[in-house]
Parts: structure tokens; C-alpha cells; sequence
């Protein structure tokens, strides 16, 4: 590329939008690419320019080089012996252009005095860089999370514009959020380096009974204020299509949360283990009463002489 710069071997202006180098990539990389019959050099010089030019502190540090002068084809002279360009005492060009491609940074490790001082760097070569990681949701339903399942997915290679596709096993216990990647399935990468990876993240859907905390299940569940007094025998659900009955102690409160330990969602992150199901009561208090429940009531509620807000009316005047 002794001749241009990035800008012109993607064929935009130097003040072009991310999109607009995006675009005018993906359509020399699909020319060039050499599992379609392209130039592997011409390809390996496009991929060179957009991983420099869509990176924004790349692009920057590389902008500044082009102002600062000296880079081969940028119009500022300074090409210095064969294959080499130096500018001043003996700055290489391809060893900061080296590095920048590499990931290090256009100044990382190198002696920036030595553009004052004569000390020269060695030639850096061209090193492969590895592809971008590719990101895609997948979404499932509560009851899918639980059990596992599998989605069929399609994602477009974005330096080629092609269609991939693959068969993505969600886990069961799967969390909303969690992350499933895929080595090797994600962009292509420059100089003979590896492919990036899929990340795949996992997005489940709301249960309208239980909510998930990791692998632990939570619920609440409603008794009446009958059955908090005097105890009850109550059927629950589990995520796993089971019943447990859970015994409500006479007395109970509003708010008392019971466990049931390897009742939950499977545990992903362990394996052949699950985490707990919490049940919470919540007391419902009747909102009508028939004359008869009223009197019973009444009648309860006159030969009660607990103080149930002792605690309360010491300071009430």
C-alpha cells in the first residue's frame, strides 16, 4: 500500500461516517475474498484499512499519524529505503502500522524520541489479527429455560455479507442474560488470523408464578387469614411439573418464606444439581363477609384481648 492510505483502499473520504467505511468494506471483502475466487492480497489489504479505520481509538491514533506526516502514500513524503518508510532520524511507519493492526496502538511500546534522536526500530511484520466476536439474543420461554431447548439461527458475516447458520442448545436452568459462545463462528480475520467467536445471549421470558434467582425458584403463594390462624395443608407447584404439599404451621404470618431444597431450576453452572424453591405467603384478607361471618367474627374479635400494639400506644398520648 505504498501508494495510499487506508482511506483510499476502501475508496472513502478521510471525514467518512463508521457506516459509510462499513459499507464500502463489506463490498470490496466480498469482491476480494478469497473463498470466493478474490485477490487473497487485495482482500488481506482491505481487511488491514477497516480494522484500523472501525476501531475509533485506532482510527484517531491513525489519523493523528496522518497529520504528523510521514506514512506511505499520505502525501508527506518521507519514504525511506526499500519496503521501509522512515521519517526524520529513522522512524519506521510499518512498525507503528504494525501495531495498530496487532491491537497494541499506534505508540504502544514504541520510543517516540527516537523521530529526534536518530534511534531507529526494527521492521515489525505484518501479524495476524484475529476476528471480531459476533453477539446475537436468543429467546425462549420460561418453561423452556427450565427443561432446555434448542433454536436454529441465521447471522450475517458482516466483513462478507454471508448467511450462516447453526443450532443453538440453550441449557437447562438457562438465566435470562446468560451467555453461550460459539468459538470460531464469529468474523473473519486479517493476515491468516483465527475467526472471533458467536457470543449467543440467552433472553427468557417472565413465568407469571415463579421468578428465577439464578437456580433457585421463588413464589408467592396466597392463604386466607383462616388458614394462617389455624394451619393448613397447601399443594405447590414445582418448575418441574411436580406437587409438594407445604404444611402451614397454625399461626403463620403474613411473609413467611419456606424452602424446598432441590426443587428449583437446574443449576448450569453445576452439574445434576438444582437450586431451591422459596415459597412466600401472603395472607389474603376478605374484602366482603356474609352477616354470619361478620357476627363470628365480631364475636372473635370482642373475646380477643391480646395487645397486638403495645409497642405502639405507649406513645400515644
Amino acid at each position: 500500500m505504498a501508494d495510499k492510505n487506508y482511506y483510499d483502499v476502501l475508496g472513502v473520504s478521510k471525514n467518512a461516517s463508521d457506516a459509510e467505511i462499513k459499507k464500502a468494506f463489506r463490498k470490496l471483502a466480498a469482491k476480494y475474498h478469497p473463498d470466493r475466487g478474490g485477490d487473497e492480497a487485495k482482500y488481506k489489504e482491505v481487511s488491514e484499512a477497516y480494522t484500523t479505520l472501525s476501531n475509533p481509538q485506532k482510527r484517531k491514533e491513525y489519523d493523528q499519524l496522518l497529520t504528523f506526516g510521514g506514512i506511505p502514500g499520505a502525501g508527506f513524503g518521507g519514504a525511506g529505503g526499500a519496503g521501509g518508510y522512515s521519517y526524520g532520524g529513522g522512524m519506521n511507519w510499518e512498525d507503528i502500522l504494525g501495531s495498530m493492526r496487532g491491537g497494541d496502538g499506534a505508540f504502544g511500546g514504541f520510543d517516540f524520541s527516537s523521530i529526534f534522536n536518530g534511534q531507529g526500530a526494527g521492521r515489525a511484520q505484518n501479524r495476524p489479527s484475529k476476528g471480531g466476536d459476533l453477539t446475537l439474543d436468543v429467546s425462549v420461554t420460561a418453561e423452556e429455560a427450565f427443561v432446555g431447548t434448542q433454536r436454529k439461527v441465521s447471522y450475517t458475516i458482516p466483513s462478507t455479507g454471508e448467511r450462516q447458520s447453526l443450532t443453538v442448545k440453550v441449557p437447562a436452568g438457562a438465566v435470562d442474560g446468560g451467555k453461550l459462545r460459539y468459538r470460531g463462528r464469529g468474523e473473519f480475520g486479517a493476515n491468516g488470523g483465527a475467526r472471533g467467536d458467536l457470543v449467543v445471549t440467552t433472553r427468557v421470558a417472565e413465568h407469571p408464578l415463579w421468578k428465577r434467582d439464578g437456580a433457585d425458584v421463588r413464589m408467592e403463594l396466597s392463604i386466607s387469614i383462616f388458614e394462617a390462624a389455624l394451619g393448613a395443608q397447601v399443594e405447590v407447584p414445582t418448575p418441574d411439573g411436580e406437587t409438594v404439599r407445604l404444611k402451614v404451621p397454625a399461626g403463620t404470618q403474613d411473609g413467611k418464606t419456606f424452602r424446598f431444597r432441590g426443587m428449583g431450576a437446574p443449576d448450569v453452572k453445576s452439574k445434576n444439581n438444582k437450586g431451591a424453591l422459596y415459597v412466600t405467603v401472603r395472607i389474603k384478607v376478605p374484602t366482603s363477609l356474609s352477616a354470619d361471618e361478620r357476627k363470628a367474627l365480631s364475636n372473635l374479635r370482642d373475646a380477643d384481648h391480646r395487645e397486638y400494639r403495645k409497642d405502639v400506644e405507649r406513645y400515644v398520648s
